[in-house]
């Protein structure tokens, strides 16, 4: 697993948050609060298929005000509408005391472990580029599409998924691969920001089910 904690064998906690993004005058990133939700929910979920597990319940934290609330919901619907997958009950709470000048929302997601993973003699990828910021508006095709990772998963091409983060592919490649060397013609230690790229571990007869499944770029990655 990644980021993600196992409370017993079948539930799985995982959870994202975006600060200082939407739609306020003092946000350094000035998105739709819909599609700010869509990215926090789309980490949040790959953290979830990381450790094998589906949604089942979904809470959510909104410090942005009581306005932004629906649009919150719509970007976490969007997420699962790309999915195809049904979309848990909502619960949470919106901090209504106070008016924060920047926008802010949480998301927690419970999972039941569905299937199994495995790191072993498997072919790695990157799928997706890393991006950050206002990257990700502007190269929105370069980001690694949540329907196409669940295919892969779904139809058991991948074995092993992994979500990168802000500190890069390198980082969590030595997360997988402790003590290893890798190459790829990527930028290891870029910022991944919304998980825009996913490292991927594929079995060796399905290589050409892999490149079938996907209309996102993809990178290779050696290990030594």
């Amino acid at each position: 697993m990644r980021n993600a904690i196992r409370l017993d064998d079948k539930t799985v906690v995982t959870m994202d948050n975006s600060g200082c993004i939407g739609e306020k005058e003092l946000d350094e990133v000035h998105v739709s609060n819909e599609l700010t939700a869509y990215y926090t929910m789309r980490v949040a979920l790959l953290e979830q298929w990381c450790a094998g597990a589906e949604p089942i319940n979904i809470f959510l934290s909104n410090f942005t005000g009581d306005k932004a609330w629906a649009d919150y919901e719509k970007g976490i619907q969007a997420a699962f509408d790309e999915v195809g997958s049904a979309m848990p009950v909502i619960n949470g709470s919106t901090e209504s005391n106070f008016k924060s000048l920047q926008s802010g929302i949480s998301l927690m997601i419970i999972g039941k472990v569905l299937y199994e993973i495995s790191k072993e003699n498997l072919l790695w990828f990157v799928v997706g580029k890393p991006l950050v910021g206002q990257e990700v508006i502007n190269e929105s095709e370069h980001v690694a599409k949540l329907k196409e990772i669940h295919n892969l998963i779904q139809l058991k091409i991948a074995k092993k998924i992994w979500p990168v983060g802000s500190k890069g592919i390198l980082s969590e490649l030595e997360r997988i691969f402790p003590d290893r060397k890798f190459e790829c013609s990527l930028d290891l230690h870029k910022s991944s920001g919304p998980a825009t790229s996913v490292i991927v571990g594929i079995s060796h007869d399905k290589l050409e089910e892999f490149k079938n499944q996907l209309t996102t770029v993809y990178h290779s990655v050696k290990i030594g």
